[in-house]
């Protein structure tokens, strides 16, 4: 496996959680989520200048890792994990929560079912922009960024998959969410809150 840094798109922003990728995962869900907790407990030793065996980090699922050092737990810093085959993208933030998401650009995927799934979980004006892309590349790779932005921002609320509304969207406003740069192929994004 392979641990790289990664940076948001745009260049670099000031209060931006800490990004890594990471490379050569198993395809196997389980496995991938285990070899990624042990790349994260490793870079966050490095971080917390502590040996890799005194950290621990949970594992449930559908909720935000959480880190306990020489069995006590950590206020922070804050964790998120996504996986995609093959890949996953780390992250973590002294500042409050964050949330990351990773996609693979899924051209397999019917465009009508993807453009109905935005109608339902991505706010109007993203769905109607979707709508107005007109080549299919362009379509799948701006549905990729926009679900990744969404799910990356569900994540940093601590909050699972729910249909958009205005209520929600109140709720996300208080977070700063950015496209992650990746490889032509994967959508991904990283959102926290802002100070």
């Amino acid at each position: 496996m392979q641990v790289q840094h990664c940076v948001v798109e745009g260049g670099a922003l000031q209060g931006v959680p800490q990004l890594r990728l990471l490379q050569g995962l198993s395809h196997d869900r389980e496995s991938a989520r285990f070899q990624a907790r042990v790349a994260l407990r490793s870079c966050l030793a490095r971080e917390l200048a502590c040996p890799e065996a005194a950290l621990h980090i949970s594992n449930q699922r559908n909720e935000a890792p959480q880190l306990w050092l020489h069995g006590e737990r950590l206020s922070q810093p804050f964790c998120s994990i996504s996986h995609t085959p093959g890949l996953a993208l780390l992250a973590w933030h002294d500042g409050g929560s964050v949330g990351v998401d990773i996609q693979a650009v899924n051209e397999g995927v019917s465009r009508h079912e993807l453009r109905a799934v935005a109608q339902i979980f991505l706010a109007p004006n993203t769905a109607q922009a979707l709508d107005g892309i007109a080549l299919d590349a362009l379509f799948f790779k701006a549905f990729a960024s926009a679900w990744a932005a969404q799910e990356a921002r569900l994540k940093c609320a601590g909050v699972g998959l729910v249909e958009w509304s205005v209520k929600l969207e109140a709720s996300l406003a208080c977070l700063h969410c950015t496209p992650v740069a990746l490889a032509d192929g994967y959508a991904a994004a990283v959102a926290w809150h802002l100070r």
